[in-house]
């Protein structure tokens, strides 16, 4: 009888032992994924393009432009020239930069006059036959520079701002105030480039943190505004962008 009974208790243990080898153990939960970081993608000041190429650098810092060292007759000339654009782009004062540059070429006739002929006669010395040509592509490199779309809000309230004192002055003294008015001219250029440079350094560090290597595009409704048309007398743009070769002295 012992023996029967011990026989008989085994088949309940084995049943016993299988279910529980055939329990299913409960998986861990997945692990989450990392957070997302919000990250802002820097983008060109004042709606800028996204490739463009920034003008040497000074040994002082600056950019190197087409008004670098000009003094007396050939700083006049650039003022000159830089407020013709203004005159012709700077709509969102109605007629104000329109008006005081016609004021400016009556009040200042003869110092204008005067910078147009030194201007010519440096051409003309150092090239001769064609310096009607030389003098032209002067006229547009520098046209184009003060004409950059980017920095046209910025260059028209500057340029208003300058205007009004040339208008506001002596003709005897407007030669000694053109290298001022054209520094003055050339600041919002100046900001600008090193803004771009500045987007430059914070594009390139945000690239390597983020490993994205994109093209930055503005928005398909948005285009930078042309350029304005060049002034009468003008070749049409755009020629290559050189320095003139010109004295930096007053001729």
């Amino acid at each position: 009888m012992r023996a029967f009974r011990r026989l008989f208790l085994l088949p309940p243990l084995a049943c016993a032992l299988a279910l529980a080898g055939c329990a299913v153990k409960e998986k861990a939960p997945p692990t989450p994924p990392p957070p997302v970081v919000p990250t802002i993608m820097p983008t060109p000041p004042n709606s800028a393009a996204p490739d463009m190429d920034l003008p040497d650098q000074a040994a002082d810092g600056s950019y190197i432009t087409p008004n670098r060292g000009m003094r007396g007759e050939q700083a006049l000339w650039h003022v000159r020239m830089a407020l013709n654009v203004a005159a012709l782009s700077c709509q969102q004062w109605g007629d104000r930069v329109r008006v005081q540059y016609n004021q400016m070429l009556r009040i200042h006739a003869a110092p204008l006059a005067h910078a147009n002929n030194a201007i010519e006669a440096i051409y003309f010395g150092r090239n001769q036959a064609n310096f009607v040509a030389a003098r032209e592509q002067l006229n547009t490199t520098v046209y184009n520079f003060f004409a950059l779309p980017p920095v046209q809000k910025a260059f028209c309230q500057k340029s208003l701002d300058v205007i009004t004192i040339v208008n506001g002055m002596t003709s005897d003294a407007l030669l000694g105030y053109a290298p001022t008015a054209l520094a003055e001219l050339e600041k919002p250029f100046q900001e600008f480039y090193a803004a771009y440079a500045d987007y430059l350094r914070r594009l390139a560090e945000w690239r390597k943190r983020f490993g994205a290597q994109v093209m930055v595009l503005g928005p398909d409704d948005e285009e930078p505004p042309a350029p304005p048309a060049a002034p009468a007398g003008s070749p049409p743009p755009p020629l290559p962008f050189s320095l003139p070769s010109t004295s930096t002295g007053q001729p």
